[in-house]
């Protein structure tokens, strides 16, 4: 596999775990996205996670970090090659977008 799809795949598992692990608050407009910066150590566990763009909404931006701590830890780590985790998992952003 090359690192890119490997990276592609990685990246939507992430995704997909804090999407699952997201509760939608009462009352709030759809379309609203905020980015979060995750810091993951090598066993998939995460080890701080911090807004870094909010999304205006205070209720859905703690929504959103609610869900990264209900993920916890991501099992597939174990997965990824220590070369692409240190180059591109160690530390990530991502775009919050549940729909």
């Amino acid at each position: 596999e090359s690192e890119q799809s490997q990276l592609q795949l990685y990246s939507s598992l992430i995704i997909k775990s804090i999407q699952s692990a997201w509760r939608k608050p009462m009352n709030i407009q759809d379309g609203l996205v905020c980015d979060l910066r995750l810091s993951i150590n090598k066993n998939g566990r995460i080890t701080n996670v911090n807004l870094i763009r909010s999304s205006g909404n205070l209720r859905f931006d703690n929504s959103a970090l609610k869900a990264v701590q209900r993920a916890e830890t991501f099992n597939f780590f174990k997965d990824i090659p220590y070369s692409l985790y240190n180059t591109n998992f160690k530390s990530v952003v991502i775009t919050f977008n549940p729909t």
